[in-house]
């Protein structure tokens, strides 16, 4: 199992967005994990072309949650490869596919009412985005601790959403964040804390990956750390203990 880190920079409405997504290869199979924003699709595309991979070698995409950073483009790359499978965490298979509400729209539809002016109007922005991402329906659903390919452990880390999922590559101690942690300055914090729906799962979902002992983990903002882990992993949750403990 080999496993890449792109990175995709782009400034989509004045802002500068920075994404790493993931991609494994084994034999003749190639997964994305996660695969940016609607108008990230074309940098994607390209990165990936830069390393020899095209949209029609994708066998699938595994969505780690429904943020829209993570399944914006995913009606593209459909698009242009009808045989790529969608894969998601079983908990997250409606939203994904369309069938419900997004945790995401919910959440920011209840805000409007504590909103007013700039704020306010960033929201409506925001949930107008949200119910424009082009849903699909999704082939295969993953169960925590399952093992894919036979070499990816599929972790359910719920907090930032209730479906989040990681993955873990026990033989190379490789962890893939996805949401579940973002890099900062070389160390580690909660993604979006005020946005992350279960602040205090969170903060379990990082004990569990630190009981797996990775020497390596890939956030999806951020990057990779691959420096005093154990310990970085460590003082993020001493950090929220009092949350723990409340």
């Amino acid at each position: 199992m080999t496993v890449t880190t792109i990175k995709i920079e782009q400034i989509i409405n004045h802002t500068r967005i920075i994404l790493f997504p993931s991609l494994l290869r084994k034999k003749d199979k190639v997964y994305l994990i996660d695969c940016g924003y609607e108008e990230t699709f074309g940098n994607l595309v390209g990165e990936l072309s830069k390393i020899g991979i095209q949209v029609n070698q994708i066998h699938g995409i595994i969505i780690s949650h429904d943020d829209i950073d993570h399944l914006g483009a995913l009606k593209k790359f459909k698009e242009q490869n009808e045989s790529i499978e969608i894969y998601c965490g079983s908990f997250e298979k409606d939203s994904v596919s369309g069938k419900i509400k997004s945790e995401r729209l919910v959440q920011a539809e209840s805000s409007l009412g504590d909103l007013t002016g700039d704020y306010r109007n960033w929201a409506l922005g925001f949930i107008h985005a949200l119910t424009k991402i082009k849903r699909l329906e999704v082939d295969k659903t993953f169960h925590d601790g399952e093992i894919f390919e036979d070499e990816i452990q599929i972790l359910h880390t719920p907090g930032h959403t209730k479906g989040h999922i990681s993955l873990f590559i026990p033989n190379q101690r490789i962890l893939i964040a996805n949401d579940a942690l973002v890099a900062e300055n070389g160390s580690f914090e909660i993604a979006n804390p005020t946005f992350t729906l279960d602040l205090k799962n969170a903060i379990k979902s990082v004990e569990k990956i630190k009981a797996l002992k990775p020497q390596k983990v890939i956030c999806y903002h951020g990057g990779i750390v691959e420096e005093d882990v154990e310990a970085k992993l460590e003082d993020l949750i001493c950090r929220y203990k009092p949350i723990l403990d409340h």
